[in-house]
């Protein structure tokens, strides 16, 4: 097959954005138009045009006319950008806004416009579509996550973009979730009815990205985008130097690209660590965003099991989204004041309380815990959506992670009991998903080393459930706090050290209560013998 058959397209410095958010050196930038050119690519993204109102990334997601005339692009090398259809839907004037953003073709070296949107945005795009081709622009439409859709929802999107009659139809494997089956399938659904060019933008999630490249290149898609290396979003990209291996007869000026990748991307895949591994499969498997896993790597407070367990959850509630409010932790979310409606006091003043956590402890000392409450009739809570006493037992469970509480919503509902949370500090969409009658609101705010108690809210050093139960326990003045299931990290794990420090600083407040331990625990905290 001759290479000149196929347009590939190289997206390495829009799709590769994501990692260090747009901020390319000029010598990088050069260097690496002149080997595309070398190589016989015939389009490079150059990157996003993002209508940001604040401009805070690199100067590939503006992708601004005197930014491309500083770079030192081949004469025979055509230049493209992509825009999100979300920054164009819902305005007033979209055209308006279109020829405030871009010039006509005549006046600027961009060749090639490519619109990323869903499959539910296409209507209100078209007229965009419409616009930058009367222009004189070549149009690509990029649909993303078009594997998760069902053939009536292709034939209907296809349809839609027949209307406005682009020059390229691409579809995106956004979550990595295809294999060679699905892109023939999905290929063969589409030029059922549509008979123009097409494209396929793919993921490294599972590994398959080349794979699906080549299948669709054999079934007659003729725009193959590509990155060096791989560099893009969550697990990468087809790689281009895999690509030109496949594809070219004349290698000859490999040897550019291989030095290309050694001086330049070589050290920032070091940095940012791109490329698929365990949990971008898992999140292809389950079609997860990748941001979530890109995300939560680059977070050293995620370890192992926390990236798995936020997955699980994921493929529970639907991670099709990339929703950074789903993985946000500690004062990165909770870092203002949001009173909730709340006061505890009104239930646990001069009451004492008993906390039951998910540890193996309370399994074992099942009976005597509730012989425990029979007898002493504490006001009883439960972390998360654990089970392990009868639900006539239990006043509330308590829970901060918003993910956890939409992966348990139905667990919650089904018991019937109060659910205590942060809830005003949720966004619309959370809230509108959690929708349940059974909210205690009590506010959260997250500082380092701090402890507050309010009537509605408190300040806490973190949103772990435990201290989040401290919080309001505290703030409603009760008489004493128990604690059941609390086992504790081993003697070494740093995580041990820093409960054991906010249960010390917590002890050192003026409005704290005392704590004891039914069970036993490896935390400094006083034991009681049941």
């Amino acid at each position: 097959m001759k290479i000149n058959k196929i347009n590939l397209l190289d997206c390495t410095l829009r799709d590769g954005g994501y990692y260090n958010n747009w901020f390319f050196e000029k010598e990088l930038i050069n260097e690496y138009l002149k080997v595309m050119d070398m190589i016989k690519i015939e389009y490079v993204e150059i990157g996003f045009r993002f209508l940001d109102k604040v401009k805070i990334k690199g100067p590939c997601a503006y992708s601004k006319e005197s930014f491309l005339k500083s770079l030192k692009i081949p004469k025979n090398l055509k230049i493209g950008i992509m825009v999100n259809a979300s920054d164009f839907i819902g305005q007033k004037n979209l055209i308006d806004l279109a020829k405030k953003n871009f010039k006509p073709k005549k006046d600027t070296i961009i060749s090639l416009i490519r619109i990323a949107c869903y499959h539910h945005e296409l209507k209100e795009v078209l007229p965009l579509i419409k616009w930058l081709k009367k222009s004189g622009y070549k149009v690509g439409v990029n649909i993303m996550q078009i594997p998760e859709l069902s053939f009536n929802e292709i034939k209907n999107a296809v349809k839609e973009v027949r209307k406005a009659n682009p020059d390229v139809l691409y579809f995106a494997d956004s979550m990595g979730s295809l294999d060679a089956a699905k892109t023939k399938k999905i290929i063969y659904q589409i030029k059922s009815l549509w008979k123009k060019s097409t494209g396929i933008h793919t993921h490294d999630n599972m590994g398959k990205a080349l794979e699906n490249s080549i299948t669709a290149i054999y079934n007659n898609v003729n725009w193959i985008d590509c990155t060096v290396t791989g560099m893009g979003r969550g697990p990468g990209n087809t790689k281009t130097e895999y690509l030109i291996l496949e594809l070219s007869k004349k290698k000859e000026n490999l040897i550019n690209l291989l030095n290309l990748i050694k001086k330049y991307f070589d050290p920032l895949k070091e940095t940012y660590k791109w490329g698929s591994n365990p949990f971008y499969y898992y999140a292809g498997l389950n079609s997860i965003h990748p941001s979530f896993v890109q995300e939560m790597l680059s977070d050293t407070r995620f370890e192992q099991d926390d990236i798995y367990e936020n997955l699980k959850r994921l493929s529970t509630v639907g991670g099709n989204k990339f929703s950074k409010e789903l993985i946000a932790l500690g004062k990165n979310y909770y870092n203002r004041v949001n009173k909730g409606s709340w006061e505890p006091s009104k239930v646990v003043k001069n009451q004492n309380v008993l906390i039951i956590g998910p540890c193996e402890s309370v399994i074992k000392y099942k009976k005597k815990i509730i012989k425990f409450i029979e007898v002493n009739k504490p006001i009883v809570f439960v972390l998360n959506a654990i089970n392990p006493i009868p639900k006539k037992y239990v006043y509330a469970n308590v829970v901060c992670n918003t993910l956890r509480l939409l992966a348990d919503i139905d667990k919650y509902k089904k018991s019937n009991k109060y659910v205590v949370t942060p809830f005003s500090s949720f966004s619309k969409n959370i809230k509108s998903r959690i929708n349940s009658k059974k909210i205690l609101d009590f506010g959260l705010q997250v500082k380092n080393n701090r402890f507050k108690f309010d009537k509605k809210y408190a300040v806490l050093p973190n949103s772990l459930a435990v201290t989040y139960s401290l919080g309001f326990c505290s703030s409603g003045q009760c008489k004493k706090i128990f604690f059941a299931g609390l086992d504790g990290y081993n003697k070494n794990n740093p995580k041990k050290f820093e409960m054991d420090d906010i249960l010390q600083n917590y002890k050192l407040e003026k409005d704290s209560k005392e704590i004891v331990s039914l069970t036993p625990t490896n935390y400094n905290i006083k034991k009681f013998k049941i």
